[in-house]
């Protein structure tokens, strides 16, 4: 085949592609010689010309100038996408443990999303237990308690290990818009780590990733925990020296301290707020004459202390949990 002509081009979304469970070299390979020789049997899935599933089959054609078809899809939104690449993905074999952990926090952290877009703040798992009478104003309340026991029907785990997963996917996130090569590290397996380290690694910042990536590079063995690393890096020094150099201004010493992670810090910070939080409603209370307010006013405080009411739940059972 010598014109390109006839192959679409295609767009590939990075952050689409980061949902992706990566193939080894050898499945790669193996793949790239099953469409050299049968060619691309399977559509590619996509949304608006973006790839949401086949990247790799797409690559291999690209380079080879091999045909391909493509199968559209009707999405409405971005997150709508996203939730059905996580689901994809989920129901392959071949992912790491990381990576389901990290699919099904990003599913649930991006139905959430979805849920508040809706002009009624209902998602999908969300289902009206009463029926108002229809002379009234049905004033529909966000649930993210439901989405989380609905999703944890699906994986058959716990709703509290899918608000961890989603605690889980956010580190991950800000792990890959600062470092990605160690988010993938993660995702594959080569870098094992706590649930606490992991937040705490999303924490740090570009320059002590790419710091720490230095240190594995030189590691036989890339199976390591982040507390490890952590404490290899706060005393190692960048340059190491032969013998004593001369005295040299402080600013030019090679050692790399990393700040002190305090593990309490927002608990902390949560501990002294909520008290001011009672008050203000205490005080709220003993003002308000409720008789002469506005429906219109009480169903919004009615909406926003559901949302209260909810995160409360969501925290009290991280509180309760037992760390992974």
């Amino acid at each position: 085949m010598n014109s390109n002509s006839f192959i679409p081009t295609l767009i590939i979304d990075p952050e689409f592609e980061t949902l992706l469970a990566p193939l080894t070299d050898k499945e790669f390979e193996q793949l790239e010689e099953n469409i050299k020789r049968e060619g691309c049997l399977e559509p590619l899935t996509t949304w608006k010309g973006i790839i949401i599933d086949g990247h790799n089959r797409y690559k291999i054609c690209q380079k080879h100038n091999i045909p391909f078809r493509s199968r559209p899809t009707a999405f409405k939104e971005r997150e709508e996408v996203i939730a059905w690449i996580c689901a994809n993905q989920l129901g392959r074999r071949n992912i790491s443990d990381e990576t389901k952990k990290y699919l099904i926090g990003k599913k649930y952290e991006t139905e959430k999303i979805i849920g508040a877009r809706n002009a009624e703040g209902i998602n999908q798992h969300t289902i009206a237990s009463t029926q108002a009478p229809t002379h009234k104003k049905i004033v529909a309340v966000p649930s993210h308690n439901k989405t989380a026991h609905e999703i944890g029907k699906e994986y058959n785990i716990s709703h509290n290990t899918v608000y961890k997963y989603g605690i889980y996917a956010k580190a991950l996130d800000a792990i890959q818009e600062k470092c990605p090569e160690i988010a993938k590290r993660i995702l594959s397996g080569k870098i094992k780590t706590s649930h606490d380290n992991l937040i705490a690694l999303s924490k740090l910042s570009t320059t002590e990733l790419d710091n720490l990536i230095e240190y594995l590079s030189e590691e036989t063995d890339g199976l390591i925990s982040y507390s490890d690393i952590r404490h290899e890096l706060q005393w190692k020094p960048v340059q190491k020296l032969s013998k004593p150099p001369a005295p040299i201004p402080q600013s030019e010493i090679p050692i790399k301290q990393l700040p002190k992670y305090d593990p309490d810090a927002e608990i902390s910070s949560l501990t002294l707020t909520i008290p001011a939080w009672i008050s203000s409603m205490n005080r709220a209370k003993n003002i308000i004459n409720f008789d002469n307010t506005t429906q219109g006013a009480k169903e919004k405080l009615s909406v926003q202390l559901q949302n209260l009411r909810n995160t409360i739940d969501e925290m009290t059972q991280l509180v309760k949990e037992d760390k992974l």
